[in-house]
């Protein structure tokens, strides 16, 4: 039995021309993944999505993107982004991902932006 930890796969995720940043991961009981993340472009406020992928999925592959909250304005300024992104597994069913991280509400000066909570589950996660 191996102790040193090796990269099972790895890759980018970038199904269109949008900046993706401060992404955080996790993974469920039976090995469902997900990614959250920051999003934004040219033609798109800050936004928060989450994408993902289950055991049956072909190795180094996402299923498509969800969208959490769309950003409602620009950030202003070089503030800060994304200190407080994370991805945790609820202890509870070891099945439930929680995500959180930062986006764009609404235009204001100053640091602008909010914070969003969000949960999701696999369908085909039955906790042990």
């Amino acid at each position: 039995l191996s102790t040193t930890p090796t990269v099972f796969q790895q890759g980018a995720y970038a199904p269109n021309p949008q900046w993706r940043w401060m992404s955080s991961g996790g993974m469920d009981a039976v090995g469902d993944i997900a990614i959250g993340y920051s999003v934004s472009s040219p033609f798109l406020f800050p936004a928060i999505r989450v994408a993902g992928r289950t055991p049956a999925d072909p190795a180094g592959t996402l299923e498509a993107e969800t969208t959490v909250v769309d950003g409602a304005a620009p950030q202003l300024g070089s503030y800060r982004w994304g200190d407080y992104s994370a991805m945790s597994i609820d202890p509870a069913d070891d099945c439930t991902f929680w995500y959180t991280t930062e986006y764009i509400a609404r235009r204001k000066d100053g640091p602008n932006w909010n914070t969003r909570i969000a949960s999701f589950k696999y369908p085909g996660c039955v906790a042990p």
